[in-house]
């Protein structure tokens, strides 16, 4: 992989990280140990934190790419049809014909509160792989390895490439040195709350120290919406109004997508922020990471609707 163009310098976003089939459930309560509870009926959905950004700027009419690790049930599955129908370039994903493609359980509350079991699979192959040569604006590192993600900041970095990284529920996975690695390379970097708390512990620091490492840290805080950080700025963004909410698993990969698309588009940072929440507002309103992203104008159409104009 690593003596490789990706493709075409036309690639504006890459993503790095998960593609995996998901198996999304609403319950009441999460059961006590020992305990069981009812679930509905299960559902395959595509997902995978990297895949959904890929996806996600395909659907914004954006090229992009993705790097990732399948198993051999993955071309059976119809991602792999579905990808190339949207136009995601998947020429670097490593296939594995002993390990199953990554799988997501995940469990929502009536709270929003999730508990995610996932399956790595074909995913443990990252350690055997070496970044491709990218070709991109910004290179996106969602969940995955750790090890990989920071050789791919590295590498992007060298070549002048903007750096976006979301830990996302991997973060326990990360040490100290490792995310220090991909932090000192990365221009963006994106967490939820939690992941914010937990960062901030990881690496003994505050707010202040944190913002200063990036050119910008962005911060979401679900229905209370976002703040985004430079070294001498913040920024309060709102979230914007969807018209249900059935599911919020996705909405933090749908913020990266819109604001990162907004970026590529030449927008200023308070508008990026708008379109990711924006793009969060679509994908909350059906089950699944990828059943309900919108298009572009789905987006300037909303934000409009919400008072919002972009120039």
């Amino acid at each position: 992989m690593d003596e490789d163009n990706f493709n075409s310098k036309k690639n504006k976003i890459i993503s790095v990280g998960h593609i995996a089939l998901d198996y999304i459930f609403n319950v009441e309560k999460f059961p006590e140990p020992n305990t069981s509870i009812q679930i509905p009926s299960a559902r395959k959905y595509y997902g995978g934190a990297a895949c959904n950004v890929a996806v996600g700027v395909a659907k914004l009419g954006l090229l992009s790419g993705i790097v990732s690790c399948v198993g051999y049930d993955f071309k059976n599955s119809g991602y792999e049809r579905y990808l190339k129908n949207l136009g995601v370039d998947i020429s670097h994903i490593y296939h594995s014909e002993e390990e199953e493609t990554p799988k997501a359980w995940i469990f929502t509350d009536k709270d929003n509160n999730q508990i995610t079991f996932f399956l790595w699979g074909a995913a443990k192959h990252y350690k055997e792989l070496n970044p491709p040569l990218f070709e991109a604006e910004i290179v996106h590192l969602a969940t995955g390895d750790p090890e990989f993600n920071a050789k791919c900041a590295e590498k992007a970095k060298k070549n002048n490439i903007l750096v976006s990284f979301d830990p996302g529920q991997d973060l326990p996975l990360y040490d100290k040195d490792t995310m220090e690695r991909i932090i000192k390379n990365s221009n963006f970097l994106f967490m939820n709350k939690h992941e914010f708390e937990r960062t901030l512990k990881l690496l003994n620091t505050d707010l202040e120290s944190l913002r200063n490492r990036v050119d910008v840290l962005v911060v979401t805080y679900g229905k209370d919406g976002s703040v985004i950080y430079t070294k001498d700025e913040e920024i309060k963004i709102p979230s914007i109004k969807a018209e249900k909410v059935v599911d919020p698993t996705g909405a933090g990969d749908s913020y990266r997508v819109g604001f990162l698309a907004g970026y590529v588009k030449g927008y200023d940072l308070e508008q990026c922020g708008l379109i990711g929440s924006c793009v969060a507002s679509f994908v909350i309103e059906k089950k699944g990471c990828q059943t309900n992203l919108p298009s572009w104008n789905d987006v300037i159409e909303r934000l409009k609707k919400e008072g919002y104009v972009l120039e």
